[in-house]
């Protein structure tokens, strides 16, 4: 029976650890995964948020120097503009080849400007043949920008006063044309940044192009502009990897870089070092439907987070961040936090199996109490100390021990009285049923010997009376000798009934008495199977 009780006890202690581990299992399982989403989620939270300000910063810096570019160029513009009109008018009604250099370079220091080009169409080409720089004469901006390019499509229409379509132009109208500060394509040795205008009078076939050096401006608008704000934001937030201000529309039409007088470049500011074949689709895409579009690249080592934020101006804002170094805090939270939890999960296991062997234990102790009272050990007792439920349990179990043994021991008791007196009933009943059986059978042989003597007597006297003469007397008197004869017949036949009756009814009580001995006997000898206290 211990035995069979420990295999029990084992298997149920190993169904709860089996389930408590199932449980930490399932806990841990779905905190992780919780977790894991919570840090995806914040991540990528977090990771917008910081490509956003930046982007926001970059987005204000482009503004503030477009803004103030435009300003600049504008007025510059207009200056040109205003300094190509009285030229045109210095010049008068002469013919192209009545112009010297001399005369032109004169005219350029007299108004301060950088130099002067007359461009002149020749063989269907557009040629300097005029010019204060000697690289200008024969520049041929056919050959340079090609026919189709929106450049020469602008000189083209302005040396024949078609109507003018605005590209990139910073200032256009029906007989001028103003280009944004370029390099010159002319003179490719020495770095210098132009602002070029073209005018064209109402009565002149050729076009009058005053140059100014724009060094300074160029050089201002760097100074102040989106790359000074990606530099400082590189430094300050070492979250940032790279950024860049890119042309989506160069992206998708890569010619428009074939222009070199075009300002269009696929990089305007900043380095996209990282730049994959799937970046160069999602531009071309965002030329077209321009939004807000952010994945996770992985590349090697590295893994980015790119963001690609359209503005306005048709721009986009491209910040590539540090993944790792912007996951990394939460994901060392995270695993403090699955560490953390992992340890409570364990403690408490510990703590439960701990406090589950302790109540085990106690139901342990009451089952093998109801063990040995199953065995009909009345003497025994459980003890649990601790308080509570399996307290009040093992108190009544005890409770009821006791109960049970007193009982035991007053039915006990009980039947060593009925076996008593039992054995004095049957003594007695085995003496009274010698004495009546002895009475009975002298009253019966009495009752007989009576009987018989009257009879005789009775014989004796009809046979007397039938001597006499008969009589209604004597009829009477022999009437009433048959009527006593039948009466001490029936006397006689009674006591023998009686004495039966009477030797029946005591054999019964001394079985009666026999049987209650052996039933007493029995009772007694279970009681005593019992231990009792």
């Amino acid at each position: 029976m211990e035995k069979i009780l420990k295999e029990k006890n084992s298997t149920l202690q190993k169904q709860f650890v089996t389930r408590m581990l199932i449980v930490l299992i399932i806990v841990l399982s779905f905190s992780g995964v919780i977790q894991y989403i919570y840090l995806s989620k914040q991540v990528q939270s977090n990771v917008e948020m910081e490509s956003f300000k930046v982007s926001t910063s970059i987005e204000q810096g482009l503004q503030a120097t477009n803004a103030a570019s435009k300003a600049i160029e504008h007025q510059l513009d207009l200056k040109l503009k205003l300094i190509a009109e009285r030229i045109s008018e210095r010049l008068g009604e002469r013919q192209v080849e009545e112009i010297t250099n001399e005369e032109l370079s004169a005219i350029s220091k007299e108004f301060g400007i950088a130099g002067i080009t007359l461009f002149k169409e020749k063989n269907d080409d557009i040629l300097g043949v005029k010019s204060t720089s000697p690289t200008d004469i024969g520049f041929s901006f056919k050959q340079l920008l090609g026919e189709q390019s929106p450049g020469y499509q602008s000189l083209y229409n302005l040396l024949h006063r078609k109507e003018m379509v605005q590209t990139y132009e910073t200032y256009i109208d029906e007989n001028t044309v103003v280009l944004p500060i370029a390099p010159s394509g002319s003179n490719s040795v020495t770095p210098t940044f132009f602002k070029y205008g073209y005018y064209i009078a109402d009565d002149k076939d050729y076009i009058l192009n005053p140059f100014i050096e724009a060094n300074e401006v160029y050089h201002f608008t760097q100074e102040v502009g989106p790359n000074t704000w990606i530099e400082t934001v590189l430094e300050s937030n070492k979250n940032v990897v790279e950024m860049a201000v890119l042309s989506p529309q160069v992206y998708a039409n890569p010619a428009l870089m074939n222009d070199p007088t075009s300002p269009y470049k696929k990089i305007e500011y900043g380095e996209f070092e990282s730049e994959m074949e799937k970046d160069n689709q999602l531009l071309v895409n965002l030329a077209e439907k321009p939004k807000r579009t952010s994945y996770i690249d992985k590349q090697g080592e590295h893994t980015y987070y790119k963001m690609f934020i359209p503005t306005e101006d048709g721009r986009v804002i491209y910040v590539g961040l540090d993944y790792d170094h912007l996951s990394a805090p939460l994901k060392n939270m995270s695993l403090f936090l699955l560490a953390f939890s992992l340890i409570s999960l364990v403690a408490l296991f510990i703590l439960s199996t701990r406090f589950f062997s302790n109540i085990y234990k106690n139901i342990q102790v009451i089952i093998s109490q109801i063990k040995k009272l199953e065995s009909g050990d009345f003497t025994t007792q459980s003890e649990v100390k601790e308080k509570g439920e399996l307290a009040n349990l093992s108190a009544s179990a005890n409770k009821m021990t006791t109960t049970l043994s007193n009982v035991l021991k007053d039915t006990t008791k009980q039947a060593e009285k009925v076996q008593t007196l039992s054995l004095d009933l049957k003594a007695e009943a085995d003496e009274s049923v010698e004495k009546v059986y002895a009475i009975s059978l002298d009253l019966t042989s009495k009752a007989r010997e009576d009987a018989f003597e009257i009879n005789d007597f009775l014989e004796m006297l009809e046979e007397k009376l039938s001597k006499l003469p008969r009589t209604d007397e004597i009829d009477t008197i022999l009437t009433r000798i048959g009527e006593v004869r039948t009466i001490s017949s029936n006397r006689a036949a009674s006591a023998t009934e009686i004495t039966i009756t009477l030797s029946d009814l005591m054999k019964s009580l001394q079985d009666q008495s026999v049987e209650l001995s052996e039933i007493s006997s029995k009772l007694f000898g279970n009681m005593y199977q019992f231990k009792l206290k």
